[in-house]
């Protein structure tokens, strides 16, 4: 018989998290896209903390209700501003 669960190792309440991105490493700043309008994104440094499965807690850089681009976007790392159709 075969059976599903989840462990939960800890549960963290009050915290700002996104989606975990196809980068970033837990301790160190990273950069992610800042989708500010829906037309175009902005390079924006954030310090990211820890990582789930399918999520990433966000310590600086980000505020709730940012939208980012969680895929890989290391094709444009040269540009500051990336533009979305």
């Amino acid at each position: 018989m075969s059976v599903d669960g989840t462990i939960e190792i800890e549960n963290l309440k009050n915290i700002l998290y996104v989606g975990r991105p196809a980068f970033g490493q837990p301790q160190p700043p990273s950069t992610v896209q800042l989708n500010e309008d829906g037309t175009e994104a902005v390079r924006t440094s954030v310090k990211l903390g820890r990582f789930s499965v399918s999520s990433v807690e966000v310590l600086q850089g980000l505020k709730e209700g940012d939208r980012v681009i969680l895929s890989d976007t290391s094709a444009w790392s040269s540009y500051e501003r990336i533009r979305l159709k």
